[in-house]
């Protein structure tokens, strides 16, 4: 009865029924309803098309008659995706290299037709790529010179194959389309970075940077994501519209190398790498080995984000909270018997020696004689708590590493005192050469509920942040002589670095900005200089050297600000101050004698204000040639609370 009925029906009303039945997953009645549209209307594209549909979601053994029907709807019609889209997705049902080759000759033709269509252009990314590959989409492309959506897509191409001016080109067409459309901004930076021209580079990556608000994309996330923390991922994640900017400028600011250069390096950097990774890596796997590359990925990332983090720690002293002054990167020791191992197993696609690449650049020493990278291959990055060495091992069977590992340390005592690195938040070991004198004090700041902090090094090239608990960016000051941040009181991660111009020397670290109040006793820090006369907080920082050193046979003005004294119904304040120098003694010294500390101390009747200034020049002569220990204390007489200022380490010469 049913054929009968079948046959009474419009070809329309079948088609509607068959569709119906398809979506209950009626499939035995929605497939001979199909057949019969393709027996009655062998030209039809959509009825092969329906019939495929059908087939594809048969059980177990429905995709290949299913491929037959797409691709008889494909010739039948051929300026129409959606048959060959079918054969896209038989392609990733079927895997293996027959299913990516499906996959990737459907997309090419489907480029020749429509640019845009559906999630083409994403599945393409995932593909194996080479010259010919990346050549036979530009050609399919081609054939669609005014499409904006095409353009784009060149232009990624171009970059693919190394042709940077070509890229920035199509990239320019795309931007007179769309002004202001922010991956293209990132395709011209990209670009630029690529051809060697920096100085383009960073603008029009600062243009993408200043519209990081809008971007709805997420192109900005996808170039870095490979290089970002677990904590960065949960905070991009978790962003609200008006938070992006803010984000990025955080996470840039935070792989800065040198914050006394006004560009970030790290970007021209990040872009070279990448560069080098398509060059020397495919990166973006080959489609079918797509769920273990995953897998390596996630145990590259694993590894990177935990246990680099930990291994390449820089080693550079704790810079303390209350310090006044002290020698900043000293230059530290590595152990010549140190080795620390890292294994990242990955297919032959090497997904993960291109990550590493990208977060920790060229290997300093890389074996290149034990075979092809994809099968074993070791690097080296030296730090300084040892050389760190990465195993690449295939997964073929075998779930732990086989062979011995590489040791390379550096080659000579004098390389290895001269490595001192940066671990920046992706990981990234940045060499840091220059060991830097300087120190940093701590005041209330003029404005309310913020405390200042200053800092001078030797060289005098030197740039300061603090960034917040959250990665934010809260203050940045650079130039030469003393530098003045203000900020809330709190915990802050600090970046400090000097410039020689031909070495950079830095600091990463915690920093806890204290609070001074008016009710409770506190100390700002202690500044000396050398002078004949009283001065206040700023001449006297100024003339403070950098390295702590001063000359023998001149006066020294001392000036420090009391917080919080007591004070009666005529606001005069009473308190006893001590200064206590305390020589540093040698060997020599402590044999002889000679280590009594030389103290200086009075009782102070002032007027009261909120920050009393406490000063004090001694005369030429009172402090022999040597090095001290200088702390202040001072007692409110009202209460007897005492405070004392953190100790300076100076030298009189």
């Amino acid at each position: 009865m049913l054929p009968l009925l079948l046959l009474l029906l419009p070809q329309d009303s079948l088609a509607a029924r068959a569709e119906s039945l398809l979506a209950a997953h009626n499939l035995p009645a929605a497939r001979r309803i199909a057949e019969r549209l393709v027996a009655t209307h062998p030209s039809d594209a959509a009825a092969h098309l329906l019939l495929g549909r059908i087939l594809y979601a048969w059980p177990v053994v429905g995709r290949y008659p299913a491929l037959a029907e797409f691709k008889k709807a494909a010739r039948l019609a051929p300026e129409d995706p959606e048959p060959m889209y079918w054969q896209v997705l038989v392609g990733q049902f079927l895997g293996s290299d027959e299913g990516e080759g499906m996959v990737r000759e459907a997309i090419l033709k489907i480029f020749a037709i429509a640019p845009d269509y559906r999630d083409c252009w994403e599945l393409f990314q995932r593909l194996y790529h080479n010259p010919d590959i990346w050549q036979r989409a530009e050609l399919a492309l081609a054939r669609h010179p005014d499409d904006v959506v095409a353009m784009e897509h060149r232009a990624v191409i171009s970059i693919a194959l190394e042709q940077p001016e070509k890229a920035d080109s199509l990239a320019a067409l795309v931007l007179a389309r769309r002004p202001g459309y922010l991956p293209a901004d990132l395709l011209r930076a990209e670009a630029a970075f690529d051809a060697g021209r920096n100085a383009a580079g960073y603008m029009w990556y600062d243009s993408a940077l200043a519209r990081a608000d809008e971007d709805s994309t997420g192109a900005l996330w996808s170039q870095v994501r490979m290089i970002a923390s677990p904590v960065e991922e949960a905070r991009q994640d978790s962003l609200i519209p008006g938070e992006r900017r803010r984000f990025f400028e955080a996470f840039w600011g935070r792989r800065d190398p040198n914050l006394v250069t006004p560009e970030n390096e790290r970007i021209a950097e990040h872009f070279r790498r990448l560069a080098e990774v398509r060059r020397q890596f495919h990166l973006l796997h080959p489609y079918v080995q797509y769920q273990h590359s995953r897998i390596a990925r996630a145990l590259a990332a694993s590894y990177l984000t935990d246990t680099v983090l930990a291994l390449l720690r820089s080693g550079v002293e704790p810079l303390d909270s209350g310090s006044a002054a002290q020698v900043l990167l000293p230059t530290p020791w590595i152990p010549a018997d140190t080795g620390q191992h890292l294994t990242v197993y990955a297919r032959e696609n090497l997904s993960a020696p291109g990550l590493v690449w990208l977060r920790h650049g060229r290997p300093d020493y890389w074996d290149r004689d034990v075979g092809p990278v994809s099968t074993a291959h070791f690097w080296t990055y030296y730090t300084v708590r040892g050389p760190l060495n990465v195993a690449f091992e295939g997964i073929s069977g075998a779930y732990g590493p086989h062979g011995d590992y590489i040791i390379a340390p550096p080659r000579t005592p004098r390389a290895a005192r001269q490595i001192l690195t940066l671990l920046t938040t992706d990981g990234t070991s940045l060499p840091a050469t220059l060991e830097a004198h300087g120190w940093s004090a701590f005041f209330k700041s003029l404005a309310p509920g913020s405390t200042d902090l200053y800092v001078r090094t030797v060289p005098e090239s030197v740039a300061v942040v603090l960034w917040d608990t959250g990665g934010g960016e809260m203050v940045r000051a650079r130039g030469a002589g003393v530098l003045l941040v203000s900020a809330p009181p709190g915990l802050y991660d600090l970046g400090l670095d000097v410039d020689s111009g031909a070495q950079v020397g830095r600091v990463r670290q915690q920093l806890r900005l204290p609070r001074f109040g008016w009710s409770v006793l506190g100390l700002s820090s202690l500044a000396l200089a050398p002078s004949e006369s009283l001065t206040d907080r700023e001449a006297t920082l100024a003339r403070m050297p950098a390295d702590l050193v001063f000359p023998a046979g001149r006066p020294l003005a001392a000036y420090t600000e009391v917080y919080g004294l007591t004070h009666g119904s005529r606001d005069r304040a009473h308190y006893h101050a001590r200064y206590t120098f305390t020589p540093i003694a040698g060997v020599v010294r402590r044999l002889v004698g000679g280590t009594a500390p030389v103290v200086f101390e009075f009782d102070r009747d002032v007027e009261w204000s909120g920050a009393v200034p406490e000063r004090l020049v001694i005369e030429p002569g009172r402090l022999p040639p040597g090095r001290y220990r200088v702390a202040l204390s001072v007692t409110d007489v009202a209460t007897n609370v005492k405070s004392e200022t953190v100790a300076l380490e100076i030298a009189v010469r």
